[in-house]
């Protein structure tokens, strides 16, 4: 009962993290209508919490629907029933007939053999040591996990992963990988105290300790990065760098920093490594072209390709994942299956061309994914067949 407090609590500040949004939401759906039978201190969070879902729905109309126009996009009213469904709050209907009298789509069919439904994902993820012992994160308890060298490791009592040097030299520096699978995401604190939050189905490999005139870890998959400005010993300032792993022209490239915030996505089956720049600087390069991209610039590398393409960054939509949202502007619905395919470990098939068929929305990342394919099919443009952990997509 103390966890959920904590998380009603949490969720009333509008700081709640996602697995606090779901425990939140878990609970509001658990009380009956019957208002006879809720308590009356449980009652009046209910309505609290109902207030709050209102004026985050409004905000969100509000900064979204003047940029929608009128084709390819939900409308206003469909975006914003599709913002409420998915948001998970009791009674949906209430906003089809308030707010364009509409009647919910048809809903998506399931296997009705199908065990279970087919959650979100969650703070999940391995740490593999130097020696090769690995450390389940989700079940580890908090507090100190190993000693690597002079450095100690930590799971804080957030969940976040962190590496506190104890001071002491001479030490040896060994590697370690944080892994998270498909249906994860992980925070960790570097050594230099950079924090680097993990995306699903992503690995990042790092010392235990930055001793050279470089800080270097390897990413594959995506990852969000603020990396603290360093100074070795000698008063030289150690570049941040990150060497992206993948294929093709990606086992070559690296992205230099100091001191910044950025995000690059290097998954192997999207067609492009992107690196977004939020604040700072950042020199990108593989070998055969190199770039300086400024904040609010986005440096594409397409697969097979040696030159990056300089564009503006949507940051709202790029730090989505972050930030526990899906944020989807006419993006294509193969886009936007992968992305799924990874939060939430199911696999995907498409009946006929969907090539065409593009969405914008606004989608909290802790519902069912029953709930979530509700919406999107809700456009009218595609129908989903959901059965066991694959999804059927057809379009309209």
């Amino acid at each position: 009962m103390q966890e959920l407090q904590a998380a009603i609590d949490h969720y009333l500040a509008g700081n709640a993290t996602p697995e606090e949004q779901q425990l939140v939401n878990k609970w509001y759906y658990s009380l009956p209508d019957n208002l006879i039978e809720i308590p009356a201190g449980e009652q009046a969070l209910r309505e609290k919490i109902r207030d709050r879902i209102h004026l985050r729905l409004q905000q969100t109309i509000h900064e979204n629907a003047p940029a929608l126009p009128s084709r390819g996009f939900f409308t206003a009213t469909r975006f914003a029933a599709a913002i409420l469904i998915l948001i998970g709050m009791a009674g949906a209907t209430w906003l089809f007939l308030e707010m364009g009298k509409r009647t919910p789509a048809k809903q998506v069919a399931q296997n009705n053999t199908a065990p279970g439904k087919v959650i979100p994902g969650g703070n999940k993820a391995v740490l593999t040591l130097a020696n090769g012992d690995t450390i389940l994160l989700d079940n580890a308890d908090n507090g100190l996990l190993s000693r690597q060298g002079n450095t100690k490791v930590i799971k804080l009592n957030n969940g976040a992963l962190a590496y506190q040097a104890s001071g002491g030299n001479g030490a040896p520096v060994s590697w370690n990988t944080i892994t998270t699978p498909r249906g994860g995401q992980y925070r960790i604190t570097l050594p230099d105290g950079t924090d680097v939050w993990l995306n699903a189905a992503s690995s990042l490999r790092f010392p235990t300790a930055f001793t050279g005139p470089v800080r270097e870890v390897s990413l594959a998959g995506e990852g969000y990065f603020e990396v603290k400005p360093s100074i070795a010993g000698n008063g030289r300032k150690m570049p941040f760098i990150v060497k992206v792993a993948g294929y093709q022209h990606r086992d070559e490239m690296k992205v230099r920093v100091l001191g910044t915030k950025f995000n690059i996505m290097a998954y192997s089956d999207e067609a492009a490594v992107s690196t977004s720049l939020l604040e700072g600087s950042v020199a990108a390069s593989n070998g055969a072209d190199s770039v300086m991209i400024k904040p609010g610039q986005r440096a594409n590398l397409p697969n097979g390709q040696s030159r990056f393409k300089l564009g503006t960054a949507d940051f709202k939509e790029i730090l989505a994942w972050k930030n526990g949202e899906f944020r989807f502007r006419e993006a294509g619905i193969k886009d936007i299956m992968r992305q799924l395919c990874r939060w939430y470990d199911v696999e995907v098939a498409y009946k006929g061309d969907a090539s065409q068929v593009k969405l914008s929305g606004l989608i909290p990342k802790t519902e069912d994914i029953s709930v979530l394919l509700d919406a999107l099919q809700a456009t009218g443009k595609v129908h989903f067949d959901m059965k066991g952990r694959t999804i059927t997509v057809q379009p309209l």
